[in-house]
């Protein structure tokens, strides 16, 4: 007996956190038909992520998010260094000690922003997920609040060669109802749709348990350098380093009201911690003995690096912690779960109106999966690295191997450390040298915009990709099809656009061209009646649609004045050419039905 299908719907998006929340924006604005769920009453209420890098803001700003965002968000001078102290307070002749400092996240402090800023329309910003995701979750309902449902849960699913049938129940009222969708992406955390699937993760799991406890304190007087966005704390009574972030909201530095304390596990440490618990650990981190604590919440999760074994299963996607969960380390897990859904929703909003094949879906995976290993693999190295750090602040020879970590040798390596003499000056000298080593998390930027697919979805010009650095610091743009487009500023009647404002909030093929825009006019029209596509074409030059008002396009398209550089929705490179074509029209038919996959 065939069940009765209560709704049908292009797509099913399983999970309300940033990831299926940014889904349904991207689906939203290229008109397909979907439905959010969300087992949860509401976003997040733990502080999660909060660092969101350039290219995660390059794409809210195409979907009209990112001024909200930096409005909302930790504005630049709180997020412009990074320091490690032994505590914020306390008697003790150790105490307040500051260890290291360098620039933060994003480049800030440090003269790498110069590069950060020259090679993006946008900055890095800073919002930690449980102010973000109520801020996306409105922009998602501005485009249609029927389509997003909380209290919301998937039961079961089944899938056939047309389509997906799902079991969804309402949380409060028990009701059931049956949907019908073309496709269904699972961005539920890998909590469910993934062990449906069967689909298995690999990698290490539980390497430390982390507690994460948000409160509210006023230490305006005690953090010692308003510009710090990560305080990193080394206490003398336990293993591992702590790091206190400010939450906001509002207020942000030394004045935020609420904060973010986390730290790992100890043996030692109760079987869970109650807010009062909580609150005295919070204190001896600290090192502020009678600071009044109003706790949030208290979280403990298993750290882990794992990566999906598939990413497509039939006409079921796994994105964001479903196909990828990550140590916090250089903030890679949000950022890569939104820019999963960036991918694949206008591939999907192509394949449901028919104007693409089964083959454009497969370039998800084909194009996602490796990015997701690689940040994967770069989490945990620097995860890994904090251990090198802590073990460069206690690295003095114990009277024997029981006593590392202990606090009696953890102490005397702080005091061996600050101490006026030619071990102590050798010691911060080494330690200096370490600590610098972590420029892998902070000055990520070749990790974060640097990466290539290589799909079916991408024609190839027979170029070699740029070197990419083993320190994952220098981003070199280029315009090799498989990689971002690279910005620039251009100028269009007296407004400045950067390149990455060419696709529109709808997602277009755009045609970057010089001269010859007749030429390629024509060979635009043919390819969109052979295939169905919206291509829209951009003349850049005197008497075009926008002029090169720094003369970097010139430099960076790759191409001569009658070449042209095919940008696809999202804004990587599907192809370029050159020079013109001898048949401009045949050449681009063949490539756009090489991306459509048709």
């Amino acid at each position: 007996m065939t069940a009765k299908i209560d709704r049908t719907i292009d797509v099913l998006v399983v999970g309300g956190g940033g990831c299926g929340l940014a889904t349904s924006i991207f689906l939203a604005d290229k008109g397909v038909d979907f439905l959010t769920i969300e087992r949860h009453a509401s976003t997040s209420i733990l502080p999660k992520a909060h660092y969101l890098n350039q290219r995660t803001m390059e794409i809210f700003r195409q979907h009209g998010l990112a001024d909200d965002v930096y409005a909302q968000g930790t504005p630049p001078y709180n997020r412009s260094r990074t320091k490690w102290y032994t505590s914020l307070g306390g008697d003790d002749p150790l105490a307040g000690k500051p260890i290291f400092e360098m620039g933060a996240l994003g480049g800030h402090g440090s003269p790498r922003i110069v590069h950060y800023l020259e090679t993006s329309p946008n900055d890095t910003a800073n919002l930690p997920q449980i102010r973000l995701e109520p801020l996306i979750r409105s922009h998602a309902e501005k485009r249609g609040v029927s389509r997003i449902r909380f209290s919301c849960e998937l039961v079961d699913f089944t899938q056939d060669a047309d389509g997906v049938t799902a079991t969804i129940r309402d949380v409060d009222s028990k009701r059931t109802e049956t949907v019908r969708a073309k496709y269904l992406v699972a961005a539920d955390g890998g909590r469910t749709v993934g062990k449906m699937l069967g689909v298995a993760m690999a990698g290490p799991t539980r390497l430390i348990t982390q507690i994460g406890v948000h409160f509210e304190a006023d230490l305006s007087q005690w953090i010692p350098d308003d510009r710090v966005l990560l305080n990193w704390l080394k206490p003398m009574h336990r293993q591992g380093v702590s790091v206190i972030v400010p939450m906001g909201p509002g207020k942000w530095g030394r004045n935020s009201p609420e904060w973010s304390l986390g730290f790992p596990r100890m043996p030692f440490d109760p079987p869970s911690f109650s807010d009062e618990a909580a609150a005295d650990e919070v204190r001896k981190i600290l090192g502020i003995v009678d600071l009044p604590v109003k706790v949030r919440c208290v979280s403990e999760w298993a750290v882990e690096g794992v990566l999906a074994e598939r990413y497509r299963v039939g006409r079921v996607f796994l994105a964001g912690d479903a196909a990828h969960r990550h140590p916090p380390t250089t903030g890679l897990g949000l950022n890569t779960g939104i820019q999963d859904a960036h991918n694949l929703a206008w591939k999907l909003a192509l394949a449901v109106t028919g104007k693409a094949g089964d083959k454009l879906l497969d370039s998800y995976e084909a194009e996602r999966r490796p990015v997701g290993a690689f940040n994967v693999e770069w989490a945990l190295n620097a995860f890994f690295n904090h251990m090198l750090l802590e073990m460069s602040v206690v690295a003095v020879h114990p009277n024997n191997l029981t006593e590392v970590q202990t606090p009696g040798h953890v102490i005397g390596a702080v005091q061996a450390l600050f101490a006026d003499s030619a071990n102590g000056r050798m010691r911060r000298d080494r330690l200096a040298t370490v600590f610098g080593t972590q420029a892998l998390e902070f000055f990520a930027q070749d990790v974060e915009l640097g990466f290539v697919y290589e799909s079916s979805a991408v024609v190839g010009d027979g170029s070699t990709a740029p070197a990419r650095p083993p320190n994952g610091q220098l981003y070199t743009p280029t315009s090799r099809p498989g990689h971002r487009l690279p910005h620039c500023w251009l100028d269009r009647r007296g407004a400045r656009l950067s390149t990455h404002d060419l696709t529109g909030r709808e997602g277009d093929f755009v045609l970057l061209v010089g001269s010859g825009s007749a030429q390629w006019r024509s060979a635009i029209e043919a390819a969109a009646k052979a295939t169905g596509a919206a291509i829209r074409l951009v003349a850049v030059g005197r008497g075009g649609d926008a002029l090169d008002a720094e003369a970097r396009w010139a430099e960076l398209s790759g191409v001569k004045e009658d070449g042209a550089v095919l940008v696809r929705p999202d804004n990587m490179v599907a192809w370029r050419s050159a020079s013109l074509p001898e048949d401009a029209g045949a050449e681009l038919t063949r490539v756009m039905r090489a991306v459509l996959g048709r």
